[in-house]
């Protein structure tokens, strides 16, 4: 399966100028058919949690502008889409990523909301119960949001259900740019897994993007140039992560 991470910056509250600029970065990168594409935390409005009154959406319903872009570019490209951001519930808000598909969805929207919210979210956001599982095309994965990936025993819970690959859709800071590459290599080498790693970028440096793919190996095996907005892909194969399991059982 081919998968695109679509490394951009977001300006802050600007969302029909973050819609237009992610879906015009998916179409000219000209996705092959039933890929995964994946966007980063909050891309339609920036990491800005403190103004989720003003800025959530009801993902639920997929009535929200941001729904309504992910799931007819889901279609104009027939591939799946994994895209979400501040999500109005019923008490309070979740940090939500949706699973967009190039069929009409007949079932209630699959989604993920942050089990681990991050410092800023704390006050306003309730956290997610557990990691979801997804199944696209033949390959089980996990998704994740940006802090998540602090939590280990998350990730090896869903490695004990079965997942292959892990995404990690983020608004990581480049202070902290270390520990997004060690700790993205480290989830890969301990669960024999793929990570799918997407991270924004800005003008003032807060966010230098480093958005990924690793191999279940630890290897590197495509990544976007820091400060640079782009769309990077690779080719990821569940039959490339049995092998390697198989050569290395470690569970």
């Amino acid at each position: 399966m081919r998968v695109y991470l679509v490394q951009m910056e977001s300006v802050s509250g600007e969302k029909e100028k973050n819609l237009e600029k992610a879906r015009r970065m998916v179409l000219e990168a000209k996705p092959i058919r039933e890929s995964l594409i994946l966007f980063p935390e909050m891309f339609a409005t920036g990491y800005i949690p403190e103004r989720a009154e003003e800025l959530a959406e009801d993902f639920e319903t997929g009535s929200g502008p941001t729904a309504q872009m992910l799931s007819g570019l889901a279609k104009k490209t027939n591939c799946f889409i994994l895209g979400g951001g501040m999500h109005r519930a019923d008490n309070g808000f979740t940090n939500r990523i949706c699973l967009y598909g190039p069929a009409k969805a007949t079932d209630k929207q699959l989604y993920y909301d942050k089990v681990h919210p991050f410092f800023p979210e704390q006050k306003k956001f309730t956290p997610g119960k557990e990691i979801t599982l997804f199944k696209i095309q033949d390959i089980t994965l996990a998704t994740s949001i940006c802090y998540d990936l602090r939590f280990p025993e998350e990730f090896r819970k869903a490695r004990a259900n079965g997942v292959q690959a892990f995404t990690v859709q983020a608004s990581w800071p480049a202070v902290r740019n270390e520990h997004w590459e060690t700790l993205l290599r480290a989830r890969a080498i301990e669960n024999l897994a793929y990570v799918l790693a997407v991270n924004n970028v800005s003008a003032d440096g807060t966010y230098i993007g480093n958005s990924q793919v690793i191999a279940p190996d630890g290897e590197i095996i495509a990544k976007a140039e820091a400060k640079k907005e782009q769309v990077v892909s690779a080719e990821i194969s569940s039959f490339v992560v049995e092998k390697i399991r198989k050569e290395f059982p470690i569970f």
